[in-house]
């Protein structure tokens, strides 16, 4: 064999063990690599575009389309996605508002903003998981946020196809008052400078398919989360993850319940197959025409002509064995994008050492905590965007200070629950030693057991001054 031939096989064979990666128009690099391009372009990443992953919004909407039908329709997807939820966000996070410079009045308005916040839009425990699952679903999630009577704040999921690039920007670049000397790129619905793809000014929204109804609204009005993207990239993409040629070889085969093989070499010539099922058509994943295939639904048997004998199909008991290895790949690979232990993707606890998923060192905690950081960024910019709201609509007022000031004086902290499982006695030790060694302070060795110092404190003042007043002998009156 030749070395054109070895490279030939190595080719097909590499993405059979590792998996291809699918472009944006569903077809695999090996569909066609003597045209396919020699490296990087100027234009890959130009105007928020990321090629190969997508170009136009076209490629944006079929990417959004898979992913939604494997996350709706497969449970795996479904169970992956609330257990990463479940780790990454726990209990929720926490909220408060702090500052030494800020007088006690000034932080207690804030935290009113931040708590009718929570209140009126369900932000823990519902929004923050639906707004995880839709980042990891879709790529990314816009949250608008809907100013309310009293200086309230509504949060307003918007679908991604709702944000798309006008068909007339000049109009509209004329009502916002933007010269012609300001660039303008409108690429994706995202409004930005033409040199900043990075920095959105706003957003122009449609609300028909038409896009007739449109808004446009400004950045400090949305909150976009993003994801497996670059920096300059406008908008995000999913992270379903495909195996195309293992998993589909493996699902075709399962799909024949057997064969009836020819008896003998005379009834090799005696005609075509019968009862062969129907080829028909179908588009093409890169949109450019049909190609012919033939479809086996579950339970198709195969009926060459007369003469046969019985053999078992593809799936029979001595191969099962082979695909519940392929599943138990395809799953791998799965979790592999999330640092996920197998059981948690596959159900199978046979390989699961418990001891050391959930240890501070281990690979998946490492991740999720890397997951609470991203959150937490844009938790902070969603609650400085309602503050911001808030002080527009007058409700810190009476303190008489710019939005530069108020910030300066305010300290917003987000508080994230811990992913990896800890021995109580051993913190409690670890703790005690470097209390008594001044590197630690109570407020934080209260919030690393999971409690909050001030109402400790206030309780067990409470306390002792209950105890104190128990103790206290009973008065003798005088006669």
């Amino acid at each position: 064999m030749n070395s054109a031939s070895h490279t030939a096989l190595f080719s097909l064979a590499l993405p059979e063990a590792w998996g291809e990666p699918i472009d944006c128009r569903g077809n695999s690099p090996g569909d066609d690599i003597a045209t396919a391009s020699p490296g990087a372009l100027f234009d890959d990443r130009r105007d928020g575009r990321c090629r190969p992953l997508f170009e136009t919004e076209h490629d944006l909407a079929r990417i959004r389309g898979a992913a939604r039908r494997l996350a709706l329709i497969t449970p795996v997807a479904g169970g992956a996605l609330d257990a990463l939820a479940n780790y990454t966000f726990g209990p929720g996070f926490t909220f408060k508002i702090a500052g030494d410079s800020a007088p006690e009045n000034l932080k207690g308005a804030a935290q009113q903003v931040l708590d009718e916040l929570l209140d009126d839009n369900d932000l823990c425990g519902v929004l923050d998981r639906e707004l995880h699952t839709r980042s990891r679903e879709e790529g990314e999630a816009f949250l608008q946020l809907v100013p309310r009577p009293n200086g309230r704040c509504a949060l307003r999921f918007l679908e991604p196809e709702q944000i798309t690039e006008p068909a007339r920007p000049r109009p509209l670049e004329d009502w916002l008052g933007v010269g012609e000397s300001f660039a303008s790129s409108w690429s994706f619905g995202v409004h930005t400078r033409l040199d900043e793809p990075a920095t959105p000014l706003g957003y122009h929204i449609i609300h028909d398919a038409a896009g007739r109804d449109w808004d446009y609204v400004p950045a400090p009005r949305v909150e976009h989360v993003r994801r497996n993207v670059p920096r300059n990239a406008k908008r995000g993409v999913s992270e379903a993850i495909l195996r195309r040629n293992t998993a589909e070889g493996a699902a075709l085969q399962a799909a024949i319940a057997w064969i009836l093989q020819p008896g003998s070499a005379e009834t090799l010539v005696s005609g075509y197959p019968r009862g062969e099922l129907p080829v028909c058509e179908r588009p093409s994943p890169a949109g450019t025409g049909y190609e012919r295939v033939r479809r086996y639904p579950p339970g198709t048997i195969l009926r060459p002509s007369a003469g046969l004998e019985y053999k078992p199909g593809p799936l029979g008991s001595e191969r099962i064995p082979h695909f519940l290895q392929v599943a138990q790949y395809v799953l791998r690979s799965i979790g592999l994008r999330w640092n996920m232990p197998e059981y948690l993707i596959s159900g199978d606890a046979s390989n699961a050492n418990y001891a050391s998923t959930l240890v501070a060192e281990s690979p998946f905690v490492k991740a999720r905590e890397a997951d609470q950081q991203f959150f937490r960024r844009h938790f902070q910019s969603l609650c400085w965007k309602v503050l911001r709201l808030a002080w527009e609509a007058g409700r810190f007022d009476r303190f008489a200070l710019p939005w530069e000031q108020l910030v300066s004086r305010l300290d917003l902290r987000i508080g994230t629950p811990a992913v990896a499982s800890r021995d109580p006695l051993a913190l409690a030790q670890t703790q005690a030693l470097q209390l008594q060694a001044g590197i630690l302070s109570r407020r934080t060795a209260a919030s690393q057991a999971g409690l909050e110092f001030e109402v400790e404190r206030r309780q067990m003042a409470e306390e002792a001054g209950g105890q104190q007043s128990h103790d206290q002998p009973p008065s003798s009156s005088s006669t």
